[in-house]
Order: C-alpha cells, then structure tokens, then sequence
C-alpha cells in the first residue's frame, strides 16, 4: 500500500472516530421509552448508616459506566423503612454522610449519558408512620400498621410529593415507586370507613374474604389506589414535565387493568426464584398494555426464607433476560449496593458479559410485537371478584397454563379482558384457564367469536360451568377432588385434579377418556375432552384442572396431552420446532420483518431449591418450519448473521439450527 493511501486512511479512520464520538455525545440520554439495557441497585438504607459514600468514588461510578455502558441506571433512594440514603431536607435520612452518594451519581451518570432514576417506597414507608401514627392504615382488629400509610394521611402532599420534586431539583430523570400496588392493603379508619358507606351504602363492614360485600370493599381500595397514583403523577409531572415516573408493577399481572394513568413506562422485578418462567409470564402480561415497558431480573437467588442470598452467574441471568427481550421488552438487573452507598467493583466485569448478550440481539427483539395465534386469558374480574388482597392476588393457576402451553412449544399472549374486546377474531385459538366467572358481556362476545369462526379451549371443571351449552354438555356432575389418569399416542400418566363426571349432548364428540389405572388396556369411561362444533368454530372442554395440576407437578404426558389438543384446534400455527422439547418459542414482527425468537430453558431454574446454576446445555439439531406462505429471500440466524439453508415446501420453510445455547433469533429476509 502506498504511503499517501495509508495517509488518506489514517486520517479517515481519525474523522470517522471522532465524528462518531461526538454523534454518540449529541445524541445525549436515552428517554426511558427508547431504553433497553439498564441496572437497578437498591439497599432499603437503614438509619444507623453514619458513612454513607465512605468508599464510593467519581472514578468507580465511571468505570463502571464505561464498562457496562447502561442506557440508564437506578440507584437507593428510600427503600421500605423510609430512611434515605441521599441528604434530603423532606424526609428522614442515615445517620451520617461522608459525601452525598446521589450528587456523586448524577455527576457520574450525566458525563457519560447515562439516564439516573431513583427507587422511591411510595405507600410503605417504616419511618414515617412510626414518626406519626395517626398517616398510617387500620388493619381489620383495629391496630395501625407499622409500614403501610393511609391514603387520607397528608404524606402524599407533606412528604412524598416535596420529595420527590427535591430530587428532580438534583437533576435526576425519574423515578420508580416501589411497594406501591401490590403492597395496598384496605384501610378500617374512620375517614376510609365514612366514605366507603358514603359511596356504596353498605354499612355492613367486611374484614375477611369471605365476608358479604368484601369484592366491594376491595374495589373501593383499588380506587383510593388509583387516586393516589394519579395525584402523584400528576403532580410531579406539573412540576417537571420531563421527569419519568411509574409505580412499581402499575399496570401488570399484580393490577391487571387498563392503563388510564400517565405513567411514563411499565415496570416490575421479577421474583429471584425460577426467573424464568417468572420472566415469561410477566413479560406477557405487560406486553399489550401499550406502554414502554421493562423487567427486572434479581442479580441472586433468594426465596424470602433461610436460603442464603447467592449471586446468580451471568449464564442464569442471560437466559431470564432472553424470556423479556423475546416479548420484546427491554432489561434491567438487580444488585445490591454496599451499606455505604458504594457499588461491589467486580459486577462490572459480570455485567459487561450480560450487556454484550443483550445488546447483540437488541435490534432483532426491542419493541418487537407478537403476530396473533393463541390468546391464554388473564380472567381479571374473576381473580379479583375472589381476591383477599386488593391487588397482588394469585395467578399461579394462570401462570401453570402458560408454562404448560409453553413447554408445548407454541407462541402464545397473556391478554387482559381489555385486550381481547373487539379484537377476538385476530386469534386462531383462545384458551379459557381455571376461573369460575367471567363479565356477562364478555361471555357473550366469546360465544360471538365462536360462532363467527374461532377456536375455545376451555380448561377445568369449574370453567366447564360457564360454557355449558356451548361445550355441548347435557349434565355436569358435582365435583370433587380424586386422582386419575390421561394417555397420549405413547404415554400414560397419573394425575391430580378436582373431577367432575360429564355427559354430553348428542353430536357433540368426545376427544379422549380418563383411564382406570397407568395401562393402556384400562381405559375408562369418563370424559376427559370434548370438542363441539359451534356455527363456523368449536370449543373444546378440558374436564380437569390442567394448569394448576402442572404447576404443582410438570408432566410430559399432561404437556403432550394438551399440546395434542392445542394442533388439532389450531394447526396453522407459524412455528413449529421439532429436536427438543426445551425450546420457547414467540414470533414478532418488527421494522417489517418476521422474528423467531427461540429460548433454550433447560436448566435448573425450577428447583426452588437450587441457589444458582452455571451451566446450560446447548440443544442441538432443532428443525423449525415455518408457515412462510412464499419463499423468502432468505433466513439469518441472529446474532451472528449466519444464513441458513432454507428447504421450501408448500408454503412451509424449513431451516436446521445445529446448536441453540441459551436465546437464538431467525430473521425472516421477505
């Protein structure tokens, strides 16, 4: 090479480098809307803190942030106990400073374009209601909560709000308000009382769950919930409109409601133990609600009990964040900072790992949304109609139906009642999970969707009830919990579940039998599915509790007799991956392409008992055909932008991926 091209190279490397910089410099913090990657430190400060930003420096922050390169991170700012670990001249704070940790971070955080949010307990705050009594709720025996504030206290104007305009004033981006929904609790003091008569009439007041007009009195808290949440929102956002804020699991599978406040974006953790699943779940429920949203994965193992905190390793969080980004959520990740405010130097190191497997699948994930096939149903008003809590109530039944579908390798939506009204005829196939009430008008949009066309699984014996006429049943028996068996093409297996003997109306058809005992010779004679033809579509009856049965025990039969099912309703699915069985799959469209997203979740994950893993094996020669209608240009496995040979056949594309580790993406070329 000649030395005047050398020079004309040089030179344009120099320019290109520079100029990138300072587009890099320009382009300035990423809005929480456009965020992907992020990191959540928290410790819940304590008052007898005395050396608050004893060992934190200008320069750890940095490299840290040079490092990892975060589009924002979170940092403690008052936790559960109400202390603050920053000098606040509103609330209560540690002990002692050595220097202001928040002041520290927002030097740090600006420099290097990185968005700084704040973790900020909302209505559980320790401190204050031991500091006046009066702000905090009345549980049901008449004695006040020593966490939990009332909604008729003034810490919502006296307190949380000038505080929350004090750290805009240092120049933070926003904040995420924890112990918020999910740590409601209902209020028995006399102004929540008065009102509650005031607005409802009832002067009979429930204290427990199965106390007449208790759904009523827990709705009357969701509302004071929503009043809270608003006035603060509002308030803030009146104040300093560019400040981001949302409440801790506002809008999620803990508050399944439509979005009607202006939070700025969705958030949740997700609990440290089988994140996986966990993410799965989570991750579909905050999906459709049509806003920026996220998921926070714990950096440790933890179970709330005697288990020690373990960190996860890099691997075991990888494979969580797989399950949000294939939903096409963004990430952040949870670790705990030191007593004096300090970060433990070596996640650096740990966090660059996780960042260069989240940031390499980015642009084939990021606000990617899935294209329509199985809708599961969130039963919202049958879930809090039975609640004990206003928010925050169980979904483990609904989280074991996903799982099961799931594990049967098919894409599916977590969809709120909201969700689904008006847009049923989008879906091929919905399925119904245990629930025993559903909204009259929504029942009869169903029937609708049915006659017009569309497929219903319905699962369990209580649901049964709803849907009787339509699952063409003449009788159906009283049931009662027993033990039975259920049998695919090759498999026989015991399972647990409350039964319910059926008989059915003629023409309607019945799919399968239970069997007497594990042999195929023994089959029996009660109905375990049904399907029955209604106008243009069907609904088929599954007459036992799969998903709570599956949650409590995972089984191959219960998963391939479902799965079985699931094909025979909706054949056309998009995808289908045969070689394993370990495999989730979702299908996105994004930019105008077509996204396979396939998850490798073998691992230990579902063993509650295990602190942490650090190996998952790789799955090897996965088939995956996909219903591509014409030929495409051609099929990339991402990352890596490995082309694939492509066998088409009759509208069907058919690749081969030799080795999925944890999370591998095929990007449909049109």
């Amino acid at each position: 090479m000649n030395r005047s091209r050398l020079t004309f190279l040089l030179l344009f490397g120099i320019i290109c480098t520079v100029s990138l910089a300072q587009t890099n410099k320009s382009s300035g913090k990423l809005k929480r809307t456009d965020c992907f990657f992020g990191v959540h430190f928290d410790l819940h400060a304590s008052e007898d803190i005395t050396d608050a930003g004893r060992t934190l420096t200008a320069e750890m922050i940095d490299t840290f942030l040079t490092k990892v390169r975060p589009d924002f991170i979170q940092i403690d700012c008052k936790g559960h106990p109400g202390i603050s670990s920053y000098p606040t001249k509103v609330g209560f704070h540690v002990k002692g400073f050595e220097k202001d940790p928040l002041k520290l971070f927002r030097q740090e955080t600006e420099k290097n374009n990185v968005a700084l949010f704040m973790h900020f307990s909302g209505v559980w705050d320790g401190k204050v209601v031991k500091e006046h009594p009066d702000w905090a709720i009345v549980k049901p025996g008449g004695e006040r909560s020593t966490e939990k504030t009332s909604f008729f206290s003034p810490y919502l104007d006296t307190y949380m709000i000038p505080q929350l305009k004090e750290l805009s004033d240092y120049g933070v981006d926003g904040a995420w308000i924890d112990g918020e929904c999910w740590a409601v609790e209902p209020d028995y003091g006399e102004a929540s009382l008065k009102r509650f008569t005031a607005e409802t009439g009832i002067t009979e007041i429930p204290k427990t769950s199965s106390d007449k007009y208790y759904p009523e009195f827990m709705e009357y808290t969701r509302t004071l919930f929503r009043e809270h949440l608003k006035k603060y929102i509002n308030a803030i956002h009146l104040y300093n409109p560019s400040f981001q804020i949302t409440s801790n699991w506002a809008y999620s599978s803990l508050m399944p409601e439509q979005v009607t406040i202006g939070v700025d974006y969705l958030s949740g953790d997700v609990t440290p133990q089988n994140g996986v699943y966990r993410s799965a779940f989570e991750a579909r429920c905050l999906a459709p609600q049509g806003k920026p949203w996220d998921l926070m994965a714990w950096g440790f193992s933890w179970n709330g009990g005697k288990m020690p905190m373990n960190i996860k390793s890099s691997i075991q969080l990888q494979q969580e964040a797989a399950e949000i980004m294939a939903m096409g959520g963004g990430v952040q990740f949870y670790f705990q900072q030191n007593r004096d405010l300090s970060i433990k130097p070596w996640l650096a190191t740990s966090l660059s790992e996780i960042a260069a497997f989240c940031r390499e699948r980015e642009k084939f994930c990021h606000k990617g949304i899935a294209i329509p096939q199985i809708a599961l149903l969130y039963p919202t008003a049958s879930f809090q109609k039975n609640g004990s809590r206003p928010y925050a109530n169980g979904t483990e039944v609904l989280q074991g139906t996903l799982n099961l579908v799931l594990d049967g390798q098919h894409p599916v939506e977590v969809l709120m009642e909201h969700h689904l009204r008006g847009k049923m005829d989008k879906y091929p196939l919905i399925i119904i999970p245990e629930c025993d009430y559903l909204d009259a008008s929504f029942l009869e949009e169903l029937k609708k969707y049915v006659t017009g066309g569309g497929n219903l699984m319905i699962i369990g014996t209580v649901t049964a009830k709803l849907f009787e006429k339509e699952l063409g049943i003449n009788s159906l028996g009283k049931a009662a919990d027993g033990q039975t068996f259920i049998a695919t093409s090759d498999k026989i297996g015991t399972i647990r579940s409350s039964l319910a003997p059926v008989e059915l109306l003629p023409g309607t058809q019945t799919i399968s039998t239970f069997y007497n005992s594990a042999d195929f010779r023994d089959k029996g004679t009660n109905i375990s599915s049904s399907v029955n033809k209604i106008g243009k579509g069907s609904v088929t009856g599954i007459y036992f509790n799969a998903g709570s049965g599956y949650l409590e025990y995972k089984s191959p039969v219960l998963r391939d007799f479902i799965s079985n099912h699931i094909t025979e309703l909706f054949p056309g699915q998009i995808v289908k991956v045969t070689g394993s069985h370990l495999v989730h799959v979702t299908v996105n469209k994004l930019n105008g392409k077509t996204y396979v997203n396939l998850i490798n979740v073998a691992g230990e994950h579902t063993n509650q008992a295990a602190t942490g893993f650090d190996e998952i094996p790789a799955l090897k020669d996965l088939k995956v055909q996909i219903n591509t209608v014409k030929k495409p240009s051609g099929i990339l496995l991402q990352p890596g932008n490995l082309a694939l040979n492509v066998n088409f056949q009759n509208g069907v594309s058919e690749v081969l991926i030799q080795d999925l580790p944890i999370y591998s993406i095929l990007e449909i070329i049109p």
